[in-house]
């Protein structure tokens, strides 16, 4: 994290300023958004959408590619966790006190694994649909609400999120030339 040190402090002062915006009114909404388990249906969305384009047996590959990219994520995500332990801002001592906390976890926030599955699904999405659906670029709504919920619920710092997009773009890409080799063939 040594790396990092020079926006650290930015980076605590960002979320706290974000996160002082929320208010009770919304909790319960970005507590809803967080649950990975609301989002099954938007992946019921993608499946008839691939099926739309390219059929059963394509659909059905894509969607295994997808869920190896997601499933690469997590233990990327995981391996970076252990490595980096940076502490989540609920459980950071020199910010807590001026955060409101509404969930908690205790693991280690830094890279985000919310932010770098829903990136790695909507930019694996958006490079497979693009061409095929001219509003693919609306997938991108699902990965944005999803990470800033975090920033919202203070389980996370801007840093995480923004490095969870970028790896979460480095695994679709990935993802995505096996998949075009394997799947669309292009």
């Amino acid at each position: 994290m040594e790396f990092l040190n020079p926006f650290i402090k930015y980076d605590k002062q960002l979320l706290l300023f974000l996160h002082s915006k929320g208010n009770t009114t919304w909790d319960s909404f970005w507590i809803f958004i967080t649950d990975p388990i609301h989002w099954v249906p938007l992946f019921f969305v993608l499946f008839l959408i691939g099926y739309k384009a390219f059929g059963i047996k394509k659909s059905a590959l894509i969607s295994l590619f997808t869920a190896l990219g997601a499933i690469s994520s997590l233990l990327i995500v995981n391996v970076i966790k252990n490595y980096i332990k940076r502490l989540r801002p609920i459980n950071d001592e020199s910010i807590n006190d001026s955060i409101r906390i509404l969930i908690e976890t205790p693991d280690y926030s830094f890279v985000s694994g919310h932010s770098t599955v829903s990136f790695t699904i909507a930019f694996l999405f958006y490079l497979i649909f693009k061409k095929t659906y001219k509003f693919s670029i609306i997938i991108f709504l699902f990965p944005l609400l999803f990470a800033y919920s975090r920033i919202y619920l203070a389980v996370h710092f801007p840093l995480d999120i923004l490095f969870g997009m970028f790896l979460g773009y480095i695994v679709a890409v990935l993802i995505y030339t096996l998949t075009n080799y394997v799947v669309l063939k292009k």
